[in-house]
């Protein structure tokens, strides 16, 4: 039976402890180990739309937020060096010969990111750009489209029109999608020399108007071919404009539920 793309979802700033539920660098680590020792294909997230269904189990890995710490080694000043996502990717392959390419969904503004490394980061400098041209290189992390501002709460203002903020269902508007969608694209571009094929919902949320009017009229001309939300069944995608992922901390909290999160997605039940 031929099955859609199971994507995952990590945070590599979700750090606070040691151990697999606590530390989004251990489980994305051991969650490699696991998939490689269940014999599934470790797929880039634009296969969700390219190449939807096949016999094969695959799985798709994807960052978000765009930390530096998708990239680069971090000293945590609560719980010491954390090796960075891109040390595990690369490192699972040479220790078994699976590459796995996976897609970061960064913040694109720079004014947005530093406010949130001052407000909500300790002015750690964990949200700067530096890194996304390496990374790209490296052949291992695409950066794609999380927006401009995320709609962030913690900013003074959004691109959001009326700055309504905290929730990404307030993008509803031609405008303010071109705002946070299309100039995000742009800058990323610009910073990176590639172009981002897919978006994520901040907070995995769309709306209507995004799903069903802006990224089907607009997005091919913007260079975006697909858009994840946090909600749906893996099993049962809907549409490329709503492609479902499962997030680590939410939809599985240990090595155990992930293994059962993965059972299910092989055996083809409800997720």
């Amino acid at each position: 039976m031929s099955k859609p793309i199971l994507v995952l979802c990590y945070h590599s700033t979700n750090v606070s402890g040691h151990d697999y539920g606590l530390n989004d660098h251990v489980a994305l680590r051991a969650d490699l180990a696991t998939l490689r020792a269940r014999d599934v294909d470790l797929v880039h997230a634009a296969a969700a739309i390219r190449d939807p269904l096949a016999q094969r189990p695959r799985v798709a890995i994807t960052f978000d937020d765009g930390m530096i710490l998708d990239a680069i080694d971090f000293v945590h000043p609560s719980w010491g060096h954390q090796d960075a996502f891109l040390r595990i990717l690369r490192e699972h392959h040479e220790s078994t010969g699976q590459q796995c390419v996976a897609a970061s969904f960064v913040i694109a503004s720079p004014q947005a990111r530093a406010e949130l490394d001052r407000k909500d980061f300790l002015s750690l400098d964990l949200w700067h750009d530096d890194w996304w041209t390496e990374a790209t290189a490296s052949g291992y992390i695409t950066i794609e489209n999380h927006s401009w501002d995320h709609n962030h709460p913690s900013l003074d203002r959004s691109v959001q029109r009326d700055n309504r903020r905290g929730s990404f269902r307030y993008i509803d508007t031609e405008a303010d999608a071109m705002a946070e969608i299309a100039q995000a694209s742009d800058y990323i571009e610009q910073r990176c020399g590639r172009r981002p094929t897919l978006f994520a919902y901040p907070w995995g949320e769309e709306n209507p108007y995004l799903v069903d009017e802006f990224l089907p009229a607009r997005g091919a001309e913007l260079g975006i071919v697909g858009a994840f939300v946090t909600s749906g069944d893996p099993l049962r995608p809907t549409d490329r404009w709503r492609i479902p992922r499962q997030v680590c901390g939410t939809d599985w909290r240990s090595a155990e539920e992930f293994s059962i999160l993965l059972d299910r997605y092989l055996r083809g039940t409800d997720v």
